[in-house]
């Protein structure tokens, strides 16, 4: 028999808060990627590329910010700020009635560009992206932490397993 899990479905709406305060509400965000830092091994059959644990690539999230106001304002700058995002997912388990599941990333991280290029048309809405070159990424789904990667604090934890620990330990 198969197995059956819940089908996380459609996010229900966002809202963006800079050091604590909303920004924006119905925002595009997109976290970050985390990818490995790799090295080339030479092997008898030739090079083999493998992770070294706990070490993690440049991180970059991106906030799609609609409307030129202060929300806007308060993203830009060139200090490292604290970004929360909190989104709403819609969630159909097998057996019991639908229900919601609230999600949240929290990113320090410092905008990429002073200010962004604004594009402006007659009858469409202006939409800001605004690049972050991100130092710690936390993500939280239903109140459970999936993930925490801190860059200066050497932590890469991923579903309860520090993977920098041993690294460490040994320094």
């Amino acid at each position: 028999m198969p197995v059956v899990t819940d089908i996380r479905g459609p996010v229900n709406g966002t809202t963006a808060y800079i050091e604590g305060e909303l920004v924006a509400r119905n925002t595009t965000i997109t976290l970050p990627e985390i990818t490995h830092v790799t090295a080339t091994v030479q092997t008898a059959l030739g090079e083999h590329e493998v992770p070294l644990f706990g070490l993690v690539e440049s991180m970059e999230a991106t906030i799609k910010k609609i409307g030129a106001d202060l929300g806007l304002a308060k993203a830009l700058g060139m200090e490292t700020k604290t970004f929360e995002f909190r989104w709403v997912q819609q969630v159909t388990p097998i057996n019991e009635p639908d229900r919601i599941e609230g999600c949240k990333a929290f990113i320090r991280g410092i905008p990429k560009v002073v200010v962004p290029s604004i594009e402006i048309s007659p009858g469409e809405s202006v939409e800001v992206d605004i690049p972050l070159s991100v130092t710690r990424y936390q993500l939280f789904v239903n109140g459970n932490e999936l993930l925490m990667v801190d860059k200066m604090a050497g932590i890469c934890k991923i579903n309860g397993v520090d993977y920098a620990a041993s690294l460490n330990s040994l320094l």
